[in-house]
């Protein structure tokens, strides 16, 4: 407690103790007042501030504006009021030194100075910067944590070790015993193995599968040195690689190598995958070789096989002009070979959307070609892809007319993976029909009157004929009217394709009885033909409304097919039957030649005649067919035919009884 005899003291007065305080090396400050008035700040105080003794008499917020929202002023004015002393250890302060702000850390006392009345009267504040102290005490604190966290690590990673040591043990004990299991593993492995041991590679362990690649059996082999056990490969490289492979501990790796094999009493060559591995002793030395044996001969011929077929089909596919498409539908992607972007102008990126090709479709044809590919995928279709249509691209703007063949590849679950396919450019091609049709018209107009008329003169005749006794003359005669009616018959089918074109081939539809037609053609036949036997079977008397002379001319091309392409004294069979009430179905079956699976798709195209070696003989122009498809389509029907080769075939056509368009 400061007393006015204290202050009065002559001996040890005021100006003596600040005279000490201003000598003490530890920071040291004297504020009064509720402003904090600095009275007294030594050295080592303003040095801590970074200030001067311009400081001295201002209060403590104007002289060090920094400690502005720092605790420094409240908990002096606490001091203050209170008269209770403030300690506190490694405080944080910010501080202005040398213009730059510094965060540092004290160990700071405020501590009130009273009078005889027992009010503040002023404040000591001593100071002592532990900023260093602070930062070698959070070193050797940190430190201590890794090194108890690094004793923790190790402790743990000792009972680790102690007990991978003990199963390690436990693991040795049981390797000591698993000789023979890993031998009966080696012995069942699909794969061939064999162990050779030391220099002479002395065959210690064949398994069943490379024992079957040598040609030899265990007897022949097990203990004996690889070259004396298996002399067949003297002058290949295979011991040598052995050799090498136990001297410099390398392992040898082979791939598809062709090697000469014992087969029986000579040699087979053989491709064969082959590991040749040094085996190594605990000691670190090579103890013997490892062999791991696979022959892939088959596969690798297959394959080889395979990729000739590849080529033989793209040069097929080049020689033909012909354009590849892929179809993929889950991701509309579409692809093909470089002919068939050229075609329709597209980019050389392998794989595009499917709308872009689409878009070079003419817009009359391109409907027709998204039904046909939504029909070819979906459950109902029997995945073929059969459409030509035409195209203009955007490059050359020519138009070209494309005959597309292709056929959907499905999933395990049935569902379409792809349509994979050919374009064909039948453009020159159609247009050689049409010329060829022209002329067929023309050529067809002209012969018709002289054959006309030469058909008269003979019926002529014949009439005058009629009562001699010359048979051998009648005979000719008749004849002569058969010959003239089949050109005839030739020439109204060339006509009728000229018709159809032109959309002049109409169809004078009537009632009539199809029994009747049915038995007039049965007549006609059994007394025309007697080279084949003709089973007819009718269902009795069913009215039809159609062309009768179109159905007379579809039924006499089936009939004359049938004979055209069965042997001599074989049975064709032609029937009719009625479905549902409202569609008569007609049935002409023979026990000929049959007709391929990739003609029956062609069948009925113009101009088509089957490839077939044995049909080379058979005369015709292809466009029979045609025509009866043609007309059954026009009466609202279908036609279609199933056939085996050299067992027969079937063709059929269903009509709408009332003449109107059957539901498919």
């Amino acid at each position: 407690m400061i007393t006015q005899e204290n202050l009065s003291d002559n001996s040890f007065g005021l100006e003596l103790i600040l005279q000490a305080l201003a000598s003490s090396p530890a920071p040291t400050s004297i504020y009064s007042g509720e402003d904090m008035v600095i009275r007294f700040a030594n050295a080592g105080m303003l040095a801590l501030w970074g200030k001067d003794v311009s400081v001295i008499g201002k209060p403590l917020m104007e002289a060090i504006p920094e400690l502005e929202g720092q605790p420094f002023l409240e908990l002096l004015q606490e001091v203050w009021h209170s008269g209770k002393t403030y300690s506190i250890s490694e405080a944080p302060a910010k501080l202005m030194i040398n213009g730059k702000e510094v965060l540092d850390y004290f160990d700071y006392e405020y501590k009130a100075i009273k009078d005889n009345h027992d009010k503040t009267w002023c404040i000591l504040n001593t100071a002592l910067n532990v900023t260093e102290r602070r930062e070698f005490s959070q070193q050797v604190k940190e430190k201590e944590e890794r090194e108890h966290a690094l004793n923790e690590e190790m402790a743990a990673t000792l009972e680790e070790l102690t007990s991978t040591n003990e199963e390690l043990n436990i693991s040795m004990k049981q390797l000591a015993h698993s000789r023979e299991y890993i031998r009966t593993i080696i012995e069942q492995a699909p794969v061939g193995i064999a162990m050779l041991k030391g220099s002479e590679h002395i065959i210690e362990i064949a398994n069943p599968a490379i024992l079957n690649i040598w040609g030899r059996t265990e007897s022949e082999v097990i203990g004996r040195p690889h070259e004396k056990a298996r002399p067949e490969l003297q002058g290949q490289p295979v011991n040598r690689w052995l050799k090498e492979v136990y001297n410099t501990g390398k392992p040898k790796i082979n791939t598809e190598f062709t090697v000469k094999l014992l087969h029986k009493h000579g040699l087979r060559e053989a491709i064969v995958n082959s590991i040749y591995q040094p085996i190594i002793s605990e000691d670190g030395s090579i103890s013997g070789v490892l062999v791991i044996l696979e022959e892939i001969t088959q596969r690798v011929l297959d394959r080889r096989k395979n990729e000739n077929d590849q080529q033989m089909l793209a040069l097929a596919i080049d020689a033909g002009e012909l354009a590849t498409f892929y179809y993929q539908p889950a991701t509309n992607l579409f692809s093909g070979n470089s002919l068939l972007k050229n075609w329709f102008g597209l980019s050389s990126e392998e794989n595009i959307d499917l709308s872009l090709a689409l878009a070079v479709i003419l817009q009359e044809d391109r409907d027709r070609v998204i039904d046909a590919i939504a029909h070819s995928l979906s459950s109902t279709s029997d995945g073929q892809y059969f459409i030509e249509y035409r195209i203009q691209n955007n490059t050359d703007k020519k138009v070209r007319l494309l005959q597309a063949n292709g056929r959907v590849f499905y999933s395990q679950q049935g569902q379409p993976l792809s349509l994979n396919g050919t374009l064909r450019d039948i453009t020159e091609q159609k247009k050689e029909e049409q010329r060829k049709d022209d002329f067929m018209g023309m050529v067809s107009h002209e012969l018709k009157t002289p054959l006309t008329s030469l058909k008269a003169y003979l019926q002529l005749l014949q009439r005058t004929e009629v009562n001699t006794e010359n048979s051998r003359q009648q005979n000719m005669l008749e004849k002569s009217v058969k010959q003239v009616d089949y050109m005839n018959s030739m020439i109204n089918g060339f006509l009728n394709v000229s018709r159809l074109d032109s959309g002049q081939l109409h169809m004078d539809k009537e009632n009539f009885d199809f029994k009747t037609l049915f038995s007039e053609i049965e007549q006609e036949l059994l007394s025309t033909n007697h080279t084949r036997t003709f089973i007819f079977k009718s269902s009795g008397s069913i009215s039809i409304l159609a062309d009768r002379d179109k159905i007379s001319q579809v039924l006499h091309n089936l009939i004359g097919n049938a004979v055209k392409y069965s042997a001599v004294n074989t049975s064709i069979i032609v029937e009719y039957l009625t479905i549902d009430n409202n569609s008569i179905k007609v049935n002409v079956h023979d026990y000929g030649i049959g007709i391929s699976v990739e003609d029956q798709h062609r069948i009925f195209e113009r101009y088509y005649r089957v490839k077939d070696n044995n049909s080379r003989t058979i005369s015709g122009f292809g466009i029979g067919l045609y025509l009866c498809k043609e007309i059954i389509e026009l009466h609202h029907g279908t036609i279609q035919v199933k056939s085996f080769q050299n067992e027969g075939t079937t063709f059929s056509f269903v009509l709408p009884i009332d003449g109107q368009k059957l539901n498919q």
